[in-house]
């Protein structure tokens, strides 16, 4: 079967392109997508280019940048691609009809499939008008990129956990659980040492890494380094300014006031009411120092599920990264 090309701006890759590519490596034993970009493109070319090694790993990914956008029908790119693919190509395959005489011009044969994207009605141009109208199509690792993160903080028995799980189930999930709660259940006794705090981040950030691609337009997170930050002031007393430095701010909070009833708990430090509101008023210091977007949720668990809701809502009008279609 021979080398084959697909040529595409994949701005961003959907699932039509996914099956596409798929499809592809049935057709060839060696597959190099050449990835169009131009300077000014709405998303950077590194940014798709890790998008299709992430997703194509056995496919060979090479970029052609220009000053300006090269329509993939311009006759141009017979000879761009005779320049990064000097070795005999065999197949040129994607889905529009500039293949034919691409194809011809490369001494190849054509292969145009599912012409009409009958299979998956996906479309790049409209995803990047409205990424959450068209979730569904895009591929786990394109997600993040119009993802947004909303974070549940608070001092301990506010509900973090159950409204992000509630959250979650209303919205999508699934959500980014608290890693310091396991860790905590299997670590040995004695005082935090400032490492721990650390394991702890890593924990949930790889959590975060892993649970993103899966969950929906929003990603609900359960604390996050910032609360983890406080805690190492409440337990050893001062900052870890390098823990500090790993602090992502996602695009918005929920600060869980301490005004809910106490649940005892063998995983919980700070029982006395004076301890929550301490603890809150630092969780609130270290928002506020941090610039961090935040709305501040109190009142009766069903104003707290109401306040939570309309924040979500709100975060679903406009997803990240956004931009208008070209």
């Amino acid at each position: 079967m021979g080398n084959g090309v697909i040529l595409g701006r994949f701005m961003p890759p959907h699932e039509g392109h996914v099956a596409l590519v798929r499809t592809a490596t049935y057709l060839v034993d060696r597959l190099t997508i050449i990835l169009a970009c131009a300077h000014d493109d709405p998303i950077p070319a590194d940014v798709r280019r890790g998008w299709m090694e992430a997703l194509f790993p056995l496919t060979r990914v090479v970029l052609h940048c220009t000053s300006r956008p090269i329509s993939t029908d311009s006759p141009e790119w017979a000879g761009i691609i005779r320049r990064l693919h000097p070795e005999p190509i065999n197949r040129v395959i994607g889905s529009e009809d500039y293949l034919v005489p691409l194809a011809k011009a490369l001494n190849a044969q054509h292969f145009i499939l599912d012409p009409m994207w009958m299979a998956f009605p996906a479309n790049s141009a409209d995803i990047r008008a409205d990424a959450f109208a068209h979730w569904q199509s895009l591929p786990s690792h394109v997600r993040p990129w119009y993802q947004k993160r909303l974070t549940l903080v608070g001092p301990e028995s506010t509900g973090k956990s159950y409204m992000a799980d509630l959250l979650a189930q209303k919205f999508g999930g699934p959500y980014v659980p608290e890693y310091g709660r396991p860790y905590e259940k299997y670590r040995s006794t004695g005082p935090y040492r400032p490492e721990e705090l650390h394991y702890i981040v890593d924990g949930h950030i790889a959590h975060r890494k892993t649970l993103a691609l899966m969950a929906g337009p929003v990603l609900f997170e359960d604390t996050d380094p910032l609360l983890t930050a406080v805690w190492a002031e409440m337990l050893l007393g001062h900052s870890l300014p390098d823990l500090e430095a790993r602090i992502e701010l996602p695009e918005h909070y929920l600060l869980l006031d301490a005004d809910t009833p106490w649940a005892e708990d063998p995983l919980r430090y700070y029982a006395k009411q004076e301890l929550r509101v301490q603890f809150f008023e630092k969780i609130k210091a270290k928002l506020d120092a941090h610039g961090a977007s935040y709305t501040l949720i109190k009142g009766s668990y069903a104003e707290r599920e109401a306040a939570a809701f309309a924040v979500v809502e709100k975060m679903l009008d406009t997803p990240k990264g956004t931009v208008n279609a070209q």
